[in-house]
């Protein structure tokens, strides 16, 4: 019933995700280095700071962004960022040898097409979904791994090749997606709520909840669990060649991060709709720890443990994040905690390689940076393994219920 009602939000939502503002660039940037440096100059230092300046603006805004998909609803904001994305690459394709202009493009494109993330449409999702909630937000952040792995296979080598024709054909698929979007995805704030109790809802203040404990809680969990997990996916590669194991053998098992991303959102989505979710997550977490654990003792053979680990934990972070935020905080408040959720996991990813860098260094080996890393994760897991059970009602028309520890149980969702 939920999907016949809801697959078009949901639909909407799953392509507004694997083509926002937060997945294409990131995984842009990467396949046209080598091009930008032959024929500017451009070197791969600067190129980096890209990312750092995309992960500074999405922490700052994704809390604004929250209050806007709160206020105003979730349809035309998400589109005006993909359509702003959409169009910042044509601009791009134009660039001139100016590494500043394109730096100052960039970050404008990052600012304006920040309503086009998860922050917005994952609450379309969640108004629509109850009783499968947690499926249905897998499947929407799914998008996500999906654009990740088909985008490099499908526009690398012309990239490489021709990057002013690849953005091009990347600005026309942003553009396309997004009039599917605002085809698919409903208008309004909720469609459970008369206009006049939202409008009041949505300006009630956050602020209380972000002193209660069990913010805090989360907060800490889900930093945590991005310091241990955020830097597997970018130095696994450089760790099994420092064991000796050969380039190509290093890629294809990195190549398991995001295939088990992909499983993890799906398997936890269906998870937390039958099971209690903090303590699926504290189990997800925990699997995760024992695959880093595994190649600390067992060695490069078990690399592919690793990467399974990595793709468990950054895939169920986001998947509960959004699960948790929906449970223990009212509809009304929505995205502006998950803006805030989020942009504190954000924190956590921005972290966690500039850590482990520095215990590499320290070190000469990835040893320390193992033990580290699952310790983390086990005391993420703790944290969420040992949440206060889910408010009765996580949202209510007239009347805010907080979330705050403790708090009574709220019945099964199965």
């Amino acid at each position: 019933m939920e999907f016949r009602r809801g697959w078009r939000a949901l639909t909407a939502a799953t392509i507004g995700i694997g083509v926002g503002i937060a997945i294409v660039p990131a995984y842009t940037n990467g396949l046209v280095v080598a091009a930008l440096q032959s024929e500017f100059g451009w070197s791969r230092a600067q190129q980096s700071t890209l990312q750092l300046l995309a992960s500074i603006v999405l922490i700052v805004t994704a809390p604004v962004v929250g209050f806007i998909a709160d206020r105003w609803g979730v349809r035309w904001p998400s589109v005006f960022g993909m359509v702003v994305l959409g169009v910042s690459y044509f601009v791009l394709a134009a660039s001139g040898p100016s590494f500043t202009v394109y730096f100052l493009l960039f970050g404008l494109m990052y600012l304006l097409g920040s309503p086009s993330t998860a922050v917005s449409f994952t609450r379309a999702v969640n108004q629509r979904f109850d009783r499968n909630r947690g499926v249905a937000l897998g499947i929407s952040l799914s998008g996500a791994g999906l654009v990740a792995f088909l985008l490099p296979a499908l526009l690398g080598p012309l990239l490489a090749e021709n990057w002013r024709l690849g953005y091009r054909l990347i600005a026309v698929a942003v553009l396309v997606c997004a009039l599917v979007v605002l085809v698919l995805m409903p208008g309004g704030r909720s469609p459970q709520r008369s206009p006049q109790a939202g409008s009041t809802q949505s300006e009630t203040s956050v602020l209380p909840l972000l002193r209660q404990a069990l913010f805090v809680r989360l907060a800490v969990a889900f930093v945590l669990l991005s310091i241990g997990a955020a830097w597997i996916g970018l130095f696994l590669v450089s760790l099994l060649r420092d064991a000796g194991v050969s380039a190509a053998d290093a890629a294809r098992t990195a190549s398991l991060i995001g295939i088990a991303l992909i499983v993890s959102r799906i398997a936890v989505g269906m998870l937390v709709d039958r099971f209690f979710a903090p303590r699926v997550g504290a189990a997800v977490l925990a699997l995760a720890a024992a695959g880093l654990i595994a190649l600390l003792l067992g060695g490069p053979a078990l690399g592919s443990a690793a990467a399974i680990a990595a793709g468990l934990a950054l895939g169920a972070e986001v998947d509960l994040v959004g699960n948790l935020t929906s449970r223990y905080y009212p509809m009304h408040h929505y995205s502006r905690m998950f803006g805030v959720l989020y942009a504190v996991s954000m924190i956590g990813v921005g972290v966690s390689p500039v850590l482990i860098s520095a215990l590499r260094e320290a070190t000469g080996s990835y040893g320390l940076a193992l033990i580290i890393s699952a310790g983390l994760l086990v005391i993420a897991g703790a944290l969420l393994f040992t949440a206060p059970r889910f408010p009765v009602e996580a949202e209510s028309a007239t009347t805010q219920v907080p979330a705050t520890e403790p708090v009574t149980e709220r019945p099964s969702v199965s």
